[in-house]
């Protein structure tokens, strides 16, 4: 590992300013491209039927979790496909399920529809009728042609994207980028570890727990044997990194990255296989005021144009991706793996 800390050091200070407002930033970013092109489904009477009856709504709301450039080049390619115009609200997911839950709970549910991160909050909307199952929402795209695998709620939850784990280098202090998650064990990088505590979210103690699972114990006494600076969650973390107070870190989460690269900052984000991480799940809530036409958005992005569309607009993986057998979907861990895990690391 090459370290250049006297060049990382002159342009520490110069990012201090840049860094706070990055963390102070709402929620665009994820570096999305600019040159997806929007799908065109084909038709069918089915569909064509479904169409019509969005059309003679034409409204819909949507609350969402994906950055916020993604939402609006999705709902863009949705509008001029079908003429109809989306509002979306771009909330991180405990907000996104705490707002969606006060106003389904009060009878008075704003949004026609929901992307957000796959958790309990879907079990419980589905058992108190907040939500419609999508599997009994009669698309034409589901669950004909979705790959049957990737539901969750006993097929009444699409599961819309996949969303790895990546890790966070800062360039000018690695000459090249991890190429697998062993490195952190390597003796070179003591001292020069961020990372969010492995018990901070669901996301992050299902990652460790595939490594060990695929590396197992002495990888992450290794890990522990590099002195990780731990942070409670990516920002201060990725932040560090780009600072130059670490070479590398954890988790890479894409808009930080992108947020920090506008302002200039020398970070980047690596992906090495195999993975894990948070899965977006779609929800269509049930009496919705606009539900035609979310139910035609919702086929738009389960269909396979739609879903590799809105997977490219984010960087993450669409179950009908060829890249898909690379993700390791999360399953829970337990109290007490969780806690071994952080012993292992010695994280707090």
């Amino acid at each position: 590992m090459g370290t250049r800390r006297t060049s990382i050091a002159a342009l520490a200070t110069g990012l201090a300013l840049a860094l706070t407002v990055s963390a102070c930033g709402g929620g665009a970013g994820g570096g999305a491209p600019t040159d997806v092109a929007a799908p065109e489904l084909a038709g069918s009477a089915e569909l064509d039927a479904l169409v019509a009856a969005a059309q003679e709504e034409d409204c819909l709301t949507l609350y969402g979790v994906p950055d916020e450039s993604a939402l609006q080049g999705v709902t863009d390619a949705f509008t001029q496909e079908y003429g109809i115009d989306v509002s979306f609200v771009r909330l991180v997911s405990a907000d996104l399920a705490q707002r969606y839950s006060t106003e389904a709970g009060a009878g008075a549910p704003a949004a026609d529809l929901i992307l957000l991160t796959h958790s309990p909050f879907y079990a419980d909307a589905l058992d108190r009728g907040w939500l419609t199952p999508v599997d009994e929402a009669g698309l034409p795209a589901y669950s004909g042609e979705f790959p049957a695998e990737y539901t969750a709620d006993d097929g009444a939850t699409p599961i819309v994207q996949l969303v790895p784990t990546t890790l966070v280098y800062n360039p000018g202090l690695v000459d090249t980028p991890p190429s697998s998650w062993e490195d952190y064990a390597d003796p070179a990088y003591r001292g020069e570890l961020l990372f969010a505590g492995p018990r901070t979210s669901p996301a992050n103690v299902a990652f460790w727990q595939l490594m060990r699972d695929t590396y197992g114990d002495d990888m992450l006494r290794g890990v522990a044997a590099n002195e990780p600076r731990w942070h409670n969650s990516a920002v201060p973390a990725t932040q560090g990194v780009a600072a130059g107070e670490g070479a590398i870190g954890f988790p890479g989460v894409l808009p930080i990255v992108a947020d920090l690269q506008r302002a200039g900052a020398p970070v980047e984000s690596a992906a090495p296989t195999p993975t894990t991480g948070p899965e977006i799940g779609l929800g269509l809530t049930a009496n919705g005021p606009c539900s035609d036409a979310a139910r035609l958005f919702a086929n738009y992005v389960l269909s396979e144009p739609g879903s590799v569309f809105l997977n490219d607009l984010t960087g993450d993986i669409s179950p009908y991706s060829a890249g898909v057998s690379d993700f390791v979907r999360p399953e829970p861990v337990s109290e007490a793996q969780a806690q071994e895990i952080a012993d292992l690391l010695g994280a707090p």
